[in-house]
């Protein structure tokens, strides 16, 4: 037991995903109303997450477009998915390979492929689904991963207060709990040392970790007037997290000094996403239960507004910048796919 009550689990408790992987072969009747996930692969590939909210079944759709123009129109999926589970996240991790945090507090594989249709000769688009693994007792709340090849490859946090990092292989490494004394509503991966992550939980502190250490915890902010519920890390600056909080207002926080600067409202309610742009380091996009897309240009600690837009009609939950084209789409519970341009 570690410093703060938090238990480290030994490197031994590993498991391995089966290599058995079960192939869709059907497409569900329509894409749901509630779009909460949105990812781009290397390629531009677009793939839409969304959760059934309202009939018998709690469940959850996975979809794959050739473009995100086509999304999210049935007609023109190369495929689609049902999951037994709500989908709170999902990560391309390269080799047509995405990964998706559940809301069961699984995480789940799927592999896209391409073969010939066996009698028509045309091309035929599935998924090859790896079994789910499950090392959370409540749902994912967030994941995250870390660039470069070291052994840490993956963290996921959930309303467990459990911290659980995977290699790319999705061995257990490393489980800490309670890592919060409730449940856990963010994680950011530093941008270079593979070790050092963030996590934001809902008794309203920023914890940050290591790791490497046998005392892995220290405690980064706590402002009962500033709830955090989202952060990610400046991708051009590890000394910096960029945090949303529930009142719809953005801060820098420095790392080393812990101290916050450029407090700036963008929204009058909760903020639930923060996505970086892969081709400008310096433009995020934020989002959250609100109408409202916003795109905010750092410079130093200077938070300035470059773009806003409110062309949804229910909560925006999906995010995603194109890395083909540097273009932000955003998802929302209006069943709408919308494209951004910021000149």
């Amino acid at each position: 037991m570690a410093e703060g009550g938090v238990q480290v689990l030994p490197q031994g408790n590993i498991v391995y995903a089966q290599p058995n992987v079960t192939l869709s072969n059907y497409t569900p009747a329509a894409v749901d109303q509630y779009i909460d996930v949105l990812e781009f692969g290397t390629d531009g590939q677009f793939f839409l997450g969304t959760s059934n909210l309202n009939r018998r079944s709690w469940t959850g759709d996975v979809w794959w477009f050739d473009s995100p123009a086509d999304a999210p129109h049935r007609d023109k999926a190369k495929a689609g998915y049902r999951i037994d589970s709500g989908i709170v996240r999902a990560k391309f991790l390269g080799n047509n390979k995405i990964l998706l945090g559940l809301d069961s507090g699984g995480v789940l594989v799927l592999s896209t492929n391409t073969t010939k249709h066996e009698t028509k000769g045309v091309p035929f688009h599935f998924f090859e689904m790896h079994p789910p693994l499950c090392e959370h007792d409540d749902r994912i709340t967030d994941l995250d991963s870390w660039k470069g090849d070291g052994e840490n490859s993956l963290v996921t946090v959930g309303m467990d207060g459990r911290i659980v990092v995977w290699d790319k292989h999705l061995a257990v490494l490393h489980t800490y709990h309670p890592a919060h004394p409730t449940g856990i509503l963010s994680v950011t991966c530093h941008p270079s040392n593979n070790s050092v992550f963030a996590t934001a939980g809902l008794d309203g502190t920023i914890k940050i970790w290591d790791t490497r250490d046998a005392k892995p915890c220290s405690q980064l902010f706590s402002d009962p007037l500033l709830p955090p519920s989202v952060i990610s890390w400046h991708p051009a600056s590890p000394d910096k997290i960029l945090v949303g909080t529930k009142t719809g207002t953005v801060f820098n926080l420095d790392v080393s000094s812990k101290s916050v600067s450029s407090q700036k409202p963008v929204m009058d309610r909760e903020i639930k996403m923060i996505r970086w742009s892969p081709s400008s380091s310096n433009l995020v996009a934020i989002s959250g239960e609100d109408v409202t897309v916003n795109v905010l240009k750092v410079e130093g600690d200077d938070l300035k507004l470059q773009y806003s837009n409110n062309s949804h009609s229910d909560f925006v939950h999906g995010l995603a910048w194109n890395p083909a084209d540097g273009q932000l789409w955003s998802g929302g519970w209006d069943k709408q796919v919308v494209n951004h341009k910021l000149d």
